[in-house]
């Protein structure tokens, strides 16, 4: 191990990581070494978009659902769309457009809607 760590360290230096892989006769190996006083780096997968991406495909959903849609329904409809994201990224998503205003959901158990879409309720006292 420690010839592999003198072989591989010099390129470690002044980089955050160095990673090593191959395959053959079917299996594959992976080396990956970083200094020791930080953190071991995570392999993240991109999508090219991210949640920006899934937040832009939710709005495209709901609109084109054209009434409100459960959290379930929405992440029916970005699965069956193809778009690709996971369960976790569309709840995320339909957080961050409820915070920014771009989505309601006015808790009446009917799901997630455009604001326009929503009407007031009707009262027993007018103003005035």
């Amino acid at each position: 191990m420690e010839g592999l760590l003198a072989e591989l360290g010099p390129a470690a230096d002044g980089a955050a990581s160095v990673r090593v892989a191959g395959a053959g006769n079917g299996l594959a190996c992976l080396v990956l070494v970083w200094p020791a006083d930080r953190r071991m780096p995570t392999a993240r997968r991109s999508k090219g978009g991210g949640r920006g991406q899934c937040r832009a495909d939710v709005l495209a959903v709901v609109r084109a659902a054209g009434q409100p849609l459960t959290r379930k329904e929405v992440v029916r409809a970005v699965r069956d769309a193809g778009f690709g994201h996971g369960p976790g990224t569309v709840a995320k998503a339909l957080a961050d457009l409820t915070a920014a205003g771009a989505l309601l959901n006015p808790r009446d158990h009917r799901g997630y809607r455009l604001p326009g879409s929503v009407r007031p309720h009707p009262t027993l006292f007018p103003d005035g």
